[in-house]
C-alpha cells in the first residue's frame, strides 16, 4: 500500500519544509521506492527549493487552506486529490503549512504517519503537546492505532545543554528519532536547490536524514498491530 507521511506541527518556523524535502530525497535516493513531495503550504518553500530540477523527487503544489469552524467536512476535496496521487508513488510525503486547526482532522485522517519537528523551546513544546493530543483524538476515532507519530529533536545546536540531554522532548509519548541539528549544509542545500545528501554526500547533515529513515523505515515496512492505547498524552 502507497505510505503517507506528513511533515506537521501547529508551529510555524519549526523547520518543516528542511525535513519534508530531505527526507523526501533520500526516501528516493536510498531505498527502492518510488517518492514524491507534496507542497500543501501556500507559501510554497519546497516548490521553491525544487525550482532548479535538482531534486530526486516531483513536487506536486497541493496547497491545503485553513478550514472554517463548521465546516462538516474539512479538507475533504484536497484528501481526495492526495489519495489519488497516493495510488501512484510507494512514499508520498506531504509538507505541511504551520497555523492549521480545523484542517488539521484532514491531516491526521489521512496520514500513515506524521514527523513532528520539534524545536527546543518552550513554545515549541507548548504547541506540539496540543498537537499530539489531536493526533490521539484522530486515532481514537480511526480506531486503528493510525497516525503514527514520531517526534524529531529539530535544529539542535550542539553547544547548549539540550543537545545532551533530550528529555524534554520524551513529554509528549511517543516515539523520537535522533536529533536533527543545525547545520549549515541545509541552509546550502536550499539555495542550491539540492538536497544535502547531493551537495554535501556522506556528510554529518546526509548522515543525520539517513538515520532517520533507518528510524521509521521498518515500522512504515511493517506496520505494529498495537494501537499503543493508555501510552500516550491522551491517556494521561
Amino acid at each position: 500500500m502507497p505510505m503517507i507521511v506528513s511533515v506537521c506541527n501547529l508551529k510555524g518556523g519549526a523547520g518543516k519544509s528542511t525535513i519534508a524535502v530531505n527526507f523526501a530525497s533520500a526516501i528516493q535516493h536510498h531505498t527502492s521506492e518510488t517518492c514524491a513531495l507534496v507542497d500543501a503550504d501556500r507559501q510554497g518553500t519546497a516548490q521553491a527549493w525544487g525550482a532548479s530540477g535538482r531534486l530526486p523527487v516531483k513536487i506536486f503544489p497541493m496547497a491545503l487552506a485553513e478550514a472554517k469552524a463548521e465546516d462538516l467536512y474539512p479538507g475533504m476535496i484536497w484528501m481526495s486529490q492526495i489519495k489519488e496521487l497516493a495510488t501512484k508513488y510507494g512514499f508520498l510525503v506531504i509538507d505541511l503549512p504551520a497555523g492549521l486547526q480545523y484542517s488539521l482532522a484532514a491531516v491526521t485522517a489521512i496520514s500513515d504517519l506524521i514527523l513532528v519537528p520539534v524545536n527546543p523551546s518552550g513554545l515549541d513544546f507548548h504547541s506540539t503537546k496540543k498537537f499530539i493530543d489531536l493526533i490521539w483524538k484522530s486515532r481514537e476515532l480511526r480506531g486503528t492505532g493510525r497516525p503514527d507519530c514520531v517526534i524529531v529533536p529539530n535544529r539542535i545546536d550542539a553547544r547548549t545543554t539540550i543537545a545532551h540531554d533530550l528529555s524534554p522532548y520524551r513529554q509528549f509519548g511517543e516515539r523520537m528519532s535522533q536529533p536533527i541539528h543545525v547545520r549549515k549544509a541545509f541552509s546550502d542545500a536550499f539555495e542550491s536547490g539540492q538536497w544535502a545528501g547531493s551537495l554535501a554526500p556522506e556528510s554529518v547533515s546526509h548522515l543525520e536524514i539517513k538515520q532517520l529513515i533507518e528510524f521509521i523505515r521498518d515500522p512504515l515496512e511493517t506496520p505494529s498491530t498495537d494501537d499503543r492505547k493508555g501510552t500516550g498524552p491522551a491517556a494521561a
